[in-house]
């Protein structure tokens, strides 16, 4: 069930964002994570916050407007179609869904390019200094035009 952010939910989504960026980003040293840790933890409540809730948060999508902030599933739901589904509930509610994705993280890359997302453009991330892609997928709300129609 795929549902809005409850305060209570808090603490799971801070450990799967911290375990999810460790893990996934192993190109980046974990100590840039930890230090922005209570910084994202202060942001969260302020974004829009989908959680996959299968008896407790096994994933969630962060939402800045249109700009997917944040994509995390607990690793032993991965290719279990919560990905998907959290992206597709952010394709129900925006024409357009953007996000920023390293260039070392494949498994990401090809996640975003199965869900009919493009690769835009290419850039350098001012934080890590690691190369990411800009991916967009614009979205047709009940017609089937174009590649990322629901």
């Amino acid at each position: 069930m795929i549902r809005e952010y409850k305060k209570t939910d808090l603490d799971k989504i801070m450990q799967l964002w911290l375990e999810g960026n460790t893990q996934t980003h192993d190109f980046i040293d974990p100590e840039f994570f930890k230090q922005n840790y209570e910084f994202v933890k202060m942001l969260i409540p302020m974004s829009t916050i989908y959680v996959q809730d299968l008896n407790g948060v096994k994933g969630f999508i962060g939402l800045t407007e249109n700009y997917i902030s944040g994509l995390f599933v607990d690793k032993e739901y991965h290719r279990q179609g919560t990905g998907k589904a959290l992206v597709n509930k952010a394709k129900q509610r925006y024409n357009e869904l953007l996000v920023h994705v390293y260039k070392q993280n494949s498994t990401a890359i090809d996640f975003y390019l199965s869900q009919n997302f493009e690769i835009v453009s290419e850039s350098i991330n001012e934080e890590t200094n690691e190369p990411e892609l800009l991916m967009r997928c614009l979205v047709e709300h009940n017609v089937k035009i174009g590649k990322c129609a629901l």
